[in-house]
């Protein structure tokens, strides 16, 4: 089982690493009591949110890196991962649709899978794309004005129903399993977080943060309808967001600072995941 305490040494001289390192340490201690145990199998669902692009170590694929949340949550519990996250990946990548030369997501489960965590939907209604495409763009250019919202709105209108198909077909595979949703972090602040670095104009901005919230809505509302956990660190972005210092931002803004790539979590970002993860477990 490896030391998780060393994924915050390089980090150690920061403020609050201190009470970061205690939770973890807490919640690795209370997850002793919870059904999981050592050896047991972990299999990592989702997109690039859940991959981990531009965090070190890169996989040769995907954007995956070896400290995103699942890595940190299996090496905690000393669990055996399965990560087949991927950047770009969809729904529809999870359940029938191979990625590149990839399978379908869903085949890496088996029946004796214990632990799944699941970070996924962004991409099915244009979320990160959209966020990536207004960058930059001034105020005037309306950018958000110019993407299809009518068909933005319909896809997240059934995002829902998708992500509750998406569980049912994890608890049909492995039905032994803890299911562990685990939502994007709030990329886009509230207004009064905002600053140059997020690189949206304010009307942009405004629009994307409604589609985030939608995102953050569907995920929750499928995981509490299907049987699914929820690691929701949204609800704790607050004060986390592109505009924070280095030692207390999650997420990027247009241009990574540090870890991370645009408008995706940093390497913080996957510790308060993993944290979260781990603390829901411990709940159960």
């Amino acid at each position: 089982m490896r030391d998780f305490s060393a994924v915050s040494a390089p980090f150690a001289s920061h403020r609050g690493m201190a009470a970061l390192a205690l939770l973890l340490l807490a919640s690795h201690t209370m997850a002793q009591s919870a059904p999981l145990s050592a050896g047991m199998q972990h299999v990592a669902l989702g997109s690039s949110f859940a991959a981990g692009p531009g965090i070190p170590q890169q996989a040769a694929t995907c954007g995956r890196s070896d400290h995103n949340y699942s890595h940190l949550v299996a090496a905690t519990l000393g669990l055996m991962l399965t990560d087949v996250s991927c950047s770009g990946a969809t729904t529809g990548h999870i359940l029938d649709t191979p990625q590149g030369e990839a399978p379908p997501q869903l085949s890496a489960l088996q029946a004796e899978t214990a632990l799944v965590t699941l970070t996924i939907g962004g991409n099915d209604i244009s979320y990160s794309s959209s966020t990536g495409r207004c960058a930059g763009a001034k105020a005037e250019d309306r950018c958000t004005d110019k993407l299809d919202r009518n068909a933005i709105a319909q896809a997240a209108g059934k995002l829902t129903q998708r992500l509750g198909e998406v569980i049912d077909a994890i608890h049909a595979k492995a039905p032994r399993a803890v299911i562990v949703m685990v939502p994007y972090p709030q990329v886009i602040p509230d207004s009064a977080q905002r600053c140059a670095a997020l690189g949206l104009a304010d009307a942009d901005a405004d629009y994307l943060a409604t589609l985030g919230q939608q995102l953050e809505d569907a995920m929750v509302g499928a995981a509490n309808a299907h049987g699914a956990l929820v690691a929701d660190v949204y609800v704790d972005s607050d004060g986390h967001g592109p505009c924070a210092d280095e030692v207390n931002r999650w997420v990027n803004g247009a241009v990574p600072a540090g870890s991370g790539t645009s408008f995706h979590p940093t390497a913080r970002g996957h510790e308060a995941m993993a944290a979260k993860v781990l603390q829901v477990l411990e709940q159960q």
